[in-house]
């Protein structure tokens, strides 16, 4: 595995604010830079009931494991011909 892909679903062990661990199960959506720091996006699955479908924003640092349950294929990347550059 190279990178964790956007549309992978996971579970996320991360700590909270009062030293508990929380278990975010969903489709990982990608990183979201907050500040100076970066978190990664989680859409929640049907394990949150009511809130399935919302988004949960975790810090790295908070984050103490991943585990992979289906890693979805990276998209071809864009030849260099095809890439479009705005200045």
């Amino acid at each position: 595995m190279e990178k964790l892909t956007p549309g992978s679903k996971c579970i996320v062990y991360s700590m909270s604010s009062n030293e508990m661990v929380v278990k975010t199960s969903g489709i990982f959506r990608g990183f979201v830079p907050l500040g100076e720091d970066t978190s990664i996006c989680i859409e929640l699955d049907e394990s949150h009931g009511e809130m399935k479908g919302k988004l949960r924003l975790i810090p790295l640092g908070a984050i103490a494991s991943i585990d992979i349950i289906e890693l979805v294929e990276d998209e071809e990347e864009e030849s260099e011909e095809e890439k479009i550059y705005y200045s």
